[in-house]
């Protein structure tokens, strides 16, 4: 028997955050993962805490800011808050200017910032700021050796470094004894910086330790207070950047997020390096630069696989990165001097200063979502023609910045958030890839880096001119194939996920004639956001509350109230539709989140929390019954799916369904058998299936397209009503 990541923090007394970072760091014996969701096992034990509490940042942010009136972008850098959250903090009353409309007091914000911290702001504090999470994280899938997991995971556990200080000098501890195990030294103890910086001796080594460490002294007090951590082990396994999974595991996660920055996992790195050598095995003479290399785990695969260090460049913005790669190339590749080091991985902020010359191969893991000050941002706008707007995103800069880089023909291959291709806001450095390059490899990855949901891939371009697809190899978790048609993208998103055939049935539905969307043509909604479920949810149900919905309480067709109640008053909740949605004479109920589309027909003016969100179909002439059909069918799945490969189902996405014209009497007769699977209690399939034949028909698919579907869909969840299979079969 197993429990839910919720069952087990009330079990234990924790916050779920907490419950599914001691599952991550491996702390709860039995802990697995399934589908993406923690599953616990029932007789589990609550882990020894060895935490110590961290210190609260936002009172140090307020105090270094000036006493000044603040502004709404003060306000926002204070309390790590986006200015549409501040907004909407100002309108329900949470916050209030005490200067005059939109400014507030130094006394004031301090004040407030004092209350977050107690237990009576739960409001506030239950809407969780991914940018303020402080804590450390065991980031196991950065490296495969278990007893170098095993040392961090004890690392973690004991939680005594204070410091920067105490940090690189247990970092320069353990390259040593990475150096004295590479080079076949014995040792008697694991302490063995001290004697190593002792040795009269000089060695390049030696350099290279001198520069991590800085002019910090190891005196007694301080060896008295590491030495458990310092009479620790670590195992030398070449290739493995074990320095730099300390380093990332020591540090703070917040502070990571801030900068963008995601450590590559190990395997991510062996793709990439795989995509590369079946893109040109002829990589061993060419010139390869990292511009973001972190600590070196991209340029130290390539090395150990033959790739002859002195055509390897690497350059970050994080001195210790940089002293860590030139530590780990050091110590798989003695011949490598400390002078070629020194100017081959560099320190220094790409975006505005790098190496003069070009290379034949960018590669990486860039940034992702970095947080730039104003100052930055108007500098990125000078140089760069991707930082358009109030937004400027780190990953499209990189990408251009790349570019900017390769020698004619040279390739790009980055670790890239999935959005790059689809969603709106990147849609200047698609036209910059469009426009200069072709496309040679696209890699799926799905959410791959530890405690982030956010879908990446591997993405491969030649600055080639020829500006073409076809020819690009694409992997996804289902298949593989090589593009071999051009296309088009319609709306400038890229669809590299779907093959050929696939991509010739979107072209057929979307070609249909007589056709309507609802875009604007339809009223949409998000649920209740509450603010803190916990306070107005109840699982009783009193006189004075009524039920409430969630996203998994809906099923095609079908809704099964999971029994959450909630008393409606608007103005408590941090975000609210307005009333005469949720009470709509009959609307249609959505959940956001799932990897299929799924409507339900609510007529009975329910409400529903924002994981449940609403559309209300207003096309004239098409019954709502009969849209909900069409946005049931496995059409209009394919369609989404394979549109937009997302599990988010957006309002953009919905409203670019094509929506077949038809009769009344065509619609009346579909209408009829979505009745009959509203209110059917069993051989829903079979309804279902016959219904879905009918607007197949509409669409005019050829047995061709119809196979393609059902091929497509073949493995996904169906989420029907008292389904017993849950998954969507080809038809025989």
């Amino acid at each position: 028997m197993y429990l839910s990541v919720s069952d087990a923090a009330a079990k234990f007394n924790l916050s779920k955050r907490r419950v599914q970072l001691l599952c991550e760091q491996g702390r709860i014996c039995g802990a697995k993962m399934v589908d993406g969701v923690w599953m616990i096992p029932k007789k589990a034990q609550k882990p020894v805490d060895g935490r110590k509490k961290m210190k609260d940042k936002k009172q140090s942010v307020l105090l270094e800011a000036s006493q000044k009136d603040l502004d709404l972008d003060d306000i926002c850098k204070i309390l790590s808050i986006s200015k549409a959250t501040a907004k909407n903090w100002i309108r329900l009353g949470k916050l209030a200017p005490d200067m005059d409309e939109q400014r507030f007091s130094y006394e004031y914000i301090k004040n407030f910032v004092s209350e977050l911290k107690s237990l009576d702001n739960v409001k506030l504090k239950s809407r969780r700021n991914k940018k303020s999470i402080t804590g450390k994280s065991l980031y196991k899938n950065y490296i495969h050796t278990e007893e170098n997991r095993r040392l961090v995971s004890e690392l973690l556990e004991l939680d005594v470094i204070r410091n920067k200080k105490e940090l690189l000098v247990i970092l320069a501890n353990f390259a040593v004894q990475l150096y004295y195990q590479s080079r076949g030294i014995s040792y008697s103890d694991n302490f063995v910086l001290q004697r190593f910086l002792l040795q009269p001796q000089p060695d390049d080594f030696k350099f290279l330790i001198q520069d991590l460490i800085g002019n910090n002294t190891i005196d007694f007090a301080l060896i008295e207070r590491l030495h458990v951590i310092l009479n620790q082990p670590i195992l030398f396994v070449r290739g493995e950047d074990s320095l730099g999974f300390v380093y990332i595991c020591l540090q703070d996660v917040g502070n990571r997020k801030k900068s963008g920055i995601y450590y590559t996992p190990e395997k991510v790195v062996h793709k990439l390096m795989k995509r590369l050598y079946e893109n040109d095995s002829n990589l061993k003479d060419k010139t390869i630069c990292d511009p973001c290399c972190g600590t070196g785990n991209f340029l130290l695969s390539l090395g150990v696989n033959g790739i002859d260090f002195s055509h390897l460049y690497g350059q970050d913005i994080d001195p210790i990165n940089v002293y860590l790669t030139r530590i780990n190339i050091a110590l798989v590749a003695p011949e490598v001097s400390i002078s070629d080091l020194r100017t081959r991985i560099m320190i220094g902020n790409t975006y505005f200063e790098t190496f003069q010359q070009k290379f034949d191969v960018i590669l990486g893991n860039p940034p992702w979502g970095s947080d730039f000050s104003e100052e930055e941002k108007q500098k990125c706008r000078c140089l760069f023609e991707t930082a358009t707007g109030t937004k400027v995103e780190s990953s499209d800069l990189f990408v251009e910045k790349a570019l900017s880089m390769l020698e004619p023909n040279g390739v790009l291959a980055f670790v890239l958030p999935e959005a790059i291709l689809n969603v709106a806001a990147h849609n200047r450095v698609r036209r910059l890839m469009l426009d200069t390059c072709s496309f040679k490899f696209v890699t799926y990855l799905g959410n791959v880096f530890t405690g982030v949901q956010c879908p990446s891939m591997i993405l491969g371009l030649a600055k080639d001119g020829q500006r073409t697809i076809m020819g690009c190899k694409v992997s996804t978790r289902d298949n593989n194939f090589t593009i071999l048609k051009p296309r088009v993208f319609p709306d400038g998103i890229l669809s590299f996920h779907i093959s050929d055939q696939e991509n010739q049935c979107l072209d057929a539905i979307n070609k249909i004639e007589h056709v309507a969307y609802l875009k604007d043509n339809a009223k949409f909604a998000l649920g209740i956001v509450t603010g803190n479920n916990q306070e107005y949810l109840s699982t009783e149900k009193r006189e004075d509350n009524e039920i409430i919905l969630k996203g998994s309480d809906i099923q095609k067709y079908g809704i099964t109230p999971s029994g959450n109640y909630i008393h409606f008053d608007p103005k408590s909740f941090q975000q609210v539709a307005p009333t005469e949605i949720y009470r709509a004479k009959e609307k249609l109920l959505y959940r956001f989140v799932s990897e299929v589309p799924v409507f339900a027909y609510d007529d009975k003016q329910t409400l529903s929390l924002n994981s449940c969100n609403i559309v209300i179909p207003e096309i004239a002439g098409l019954a709502m019954k009969y849209i909900l059909a069409i946005l049931n069918s496995s059409v209009a799945t394919f369609f989404l799916l394979k549109r937009f490969n997302s599990i988010k189902l957006l309002r953009s996405h919905i409203e670019q369904v094509p929506i077949p014209v038809v009769s009344k009497e065509l619609q009346n007769a579909i209408v009829k058998k979505v009745d009959r699977i509203i209110n059917a209690t069993d051989h829903m399939r079979e309804l279902y299936d016959d219904l879905d034949n009918d607007i197949m028909k509409l669409y005019g698919l050829s047995i061709e397209d119809r196979h393609t579907i059902e091929i497509a869909l073949c493995n996904k969840p169906l989420f029907l009503k008292g389904d017993k299979t849950k998954h969507i079969t080809p038809h025989k």
